[in-house]
Order: C-alpha cells, then sequence, then structure tokens
C-alpha cells in the first residue's frame, strides 16, 4: 500500500508540474487577458455542458459494459452484485493518475476479495480494456486514412508533415496490435515461452502466474470475445469524439462533416500519443498533441483559431476526455466507501498473493 501511495503522490506531482508547463508554452506571450487561454475559456458557450456530461456519463456506461463482459468470461459476474462491481470499476478511475496507470492492477485485487478471482486470472481484463480501446481507435483511423487522409487536412504546422507521421504510427501500431492477437492465440508457442521460463533460475518462480496469466489472456482475446469487446470500445471512442466535436461547436465553429472527421481523427492520435507517453493520465501530453493538431488541420481554414484557442480547446477536451471520470470515480468511492476494502484488507490480499507465488516457486518443475 504505501508503494501504491507513492506512485499516486508522484503522479499528482507530475500532473501539476505539466499541465503548469502546458499554460506556460501555450501563453508565452503574456495572452492570458487578450488572445489567449483565458480570453478563449470565458467565449465558450456554457449550454452546451449537458451534453458534454451526458456523451461523457454515455461513455462510462459504455466501458461499464465491457468490464460486465469480461467478468462475464472469467466467470465471475454471477459471484458479484452489479452495484459492487461498477463501484469497483468506477472507483478505481481515480488509479490513472498513478505512472502508466499500473494501480488499476487493484482491480484484480478488489475483485478477488468480492468473487476469489485470482489476481492473475482477472490481471488481464486491465489491459485488455487498453488493448480494445487502442484497436479501436486504430480501425477508425486506417479507414479514415485510406478512404481520405487528404480530405483530413492534416497539414504541416512549423514544418512537420502530420500526414505522413500519422500513417506511419496508425499502420505500424494497427500491424503490431494485430499481431499480437494473433500470436497469444498459438498455444504451442506460448507453451514453448512457459518451458524456457522454467529453466531460467531467476524468474523460473514466475512460471506458474505466467501460466494462468496466459490462459486467461486467450480466452479474453478469443475471437469470440474480441467482436463484442471491439464493438463496445468503438462506441467508446465516437462517444468522445462527439464530445471533442461539441466543444468545437460551443466555441462557435460552424458545424460540417469535415470538422466533425478531424475531430474525430485528432481525438484518436492524441488518445494514442498519450497512452504511449507513460504519463500519467496523458496529462500534458494529449493537449499539447492536441493543440499543435488543431493549428496544423484547423488553423488553415479557420482563422479564428489563434493558439490560446487551440490550447482551451485541447484543455476543455482533455477534461472531459480523461478527468470527468476520475471524478465520477471518485464520487462513487467516497459514497459506496464501505463497499470497498480497508489499507489492511488490500495488504491482506497482496500478501496472500505473493505467499501464493512463494509457494509455486518452491514447486515449480526444475530444468
Amino acid at each position: 500500500m504505501q508503494r501504491l501511495q507513492r506512485r499516486l503522490i508522484i503522479g499528482v506531482i507530475v500532473i501539476v508540474g505539466l499541465y503548469i508547463a502546458f499554460l506556460i508554452v501555450a501563453d508565452s506571450q503574456s495572452q492570458m487577458g487578450t488572445d489567449g487561454i483565458g480570453a478563449a475559456l470565458a467565449s465558450f458557450n456554457w449550454h452546451f455542458l449537458p451534453l458534454l456530461i451526458g456523451l461523457q456519463s454515455l461513455l462510462i456506461a459504455l466501458r461499464f459494459l465491457g468490464w460486465q463482459y469480461y467478468l462475464g468470461v472469467l466467470g465471475a459476474r454471477h459471484k458479484i452484485s452489479i452495484l459492487d462491481s461498477f463501484v469497483i470499476y468506477a472507483s478505481c478511475f481515480t488509479m490513472v493518475i498513478s505512472p502508466a496507470k499500473l494501480a488499476e492492477v487493484l482491480k484484480s485485487v478488489l475483485l478477488k476479495a468480492k468473487t476469489d478471482t485470482p489476481i492473475a486470472r482477472s490481471m488481464p481484463v486491465v489491459f485488455a480494456e487498453r488493448i480494445i480501446d487502442g484497436l479501436a481507435v486504430l480501425i477508425l483511423m486506417v479507414v479514415m486514412l485510406w478512404l481520405g487522409g487528404e480530405s483530413l487536412q492534416l497539414g504541416t504546422y512549423q514544418g512537420v508533415d502530420y500526414l505522413a507521421i500519422t500513417q506511419g504510427i496508425v499502420y505500424s501500431a494497427a500491424a503490431l496490435i494485430g499481431l499480437g492477437l494473433v500470436v497469444v492465440q498459438i498455444r504451442p508457442l506460448a507453451l514453448l515461452a512457459l518451458a524456457i521460463i522454467v529453466r531460467l533460475p531467476l524468474i523460473k518462480r514466475l512460471h506458474d502466474p505466467l501460466a494462468t496469466l496466459y490462459e486467461s489472456s486467450r480466452e479474453i482475446f478469443h475471437p469470440r470475445h474480441l467482436l463484442p469487446t471491439l464493438l463496445i470500445g468503438l462506441g467508446v471512442y465516437l462517444s468522445s469524439a462527439l464530445c471533442f466535436y461539441a466543444i468545437f461547436l460551443g466555441f462557435g465553429f460552424d458545424p460540417s462533416l469535415t470538422l466533425l472527421l478531424q475531430a474525430t481523427f485528432i481525438t484518436g492520435v492524441s488518445a494514442a500519443v498519450g497512452a504511449i507517453s507513460l504519463v500519467p493520465n496523458g496529462a500534458g501530453v494529449t493537449e499539447t498533441s492536441n493543440t499543435l493538431l488543431l493549428m496544423a488541420m484547423i488553423a488553415p481554414d479557420h482563422p479564428m483559431m489563434t493558439l490560446g484557442l487551440a490550447a482551451a480547446l485541447a484543455l476543455l477536451q482533455g477534461f472531459f476526455h480523461k478527468w470527468y471520470r476520475v471524478l465520477v470515480g471518485l464520487a462513487v468511492a467516497l459514497t459506496f466507501r464501505h463497499r470497498l476494502l480497508s489499507r489492511q484488507e488490500v495488504a491482506h490480499i497482496l500478501a496472500e498473493a505473493q505467499t501464493e507465488n512463494l509457494r509455486a516457486t518452491r514447486v515449480a518443475p526444475q530444468g
């Protein structure tokens, strides 16, 4: 638990520092009161707020639907009430502030307490959610690039060719994820890797946990489960993209199909950049990439798009895309804290897991 607390504290410090740096750079010419971020935010039409909240609430509902589906795959859904399942899922939104989101494995700890599902068996669900989200984003981005990359008007900004760079990143990432999903279904290859691990003195104790991890991953990413969860992931991504589009409208942009496609594309690129950055919740990173893409794609055809307005758009999108669910998670955790575990209970479960790993070490096959 102390390690988890240190991660969260480090995450908060990093987040605050990154946002301060973003604000300094975005308003580097002391424009806070004129053409800067402050003036741009003051011009936003806050009548769009209920729509933004509704779209992000829909996103949370879709994510929870995916979580429930995965619990069914694990055979744990019937062992826990819908309320307890939602409390576990939503309260762990607050864990995204930890570096690389590693503290999200706390969901597995809480799930073990409620359903006795082994941590190693449920941990792949945490990573599956990220992979499915990424795959959904990549599918839509690949389709958009194939059908009309030029019509997206990616353009250049400060000498950077965003179309070429984006195509390289998207196609490479899609190929890697696709290859990984195929490889995980090749059981002989996995068994060979586990057999090699058994013969390595320093890590052979991880054989049993890794075997459980692999079997669970193979089941979760089976094609029969991939399609329904991927459809949910597409819904999540589209909800987020529509939220960004609504923010454009709130700043006075005229509605258009091109603007919707650009908003969808920018949402995907910035989410991918934030994910691979390993920065807590992509703080500052997604806002910076959003700002640069807005100046490259939107500004050429919209003179009203100043650097200050682009930064304001990026900040609002970042809040609703990333931080709204953190606030929801915090509210759920505080409201239903009696349904969560105490620090001592979490520590006890983690200690049990370590004991199980140690026991597995003693009985692991020797090379």
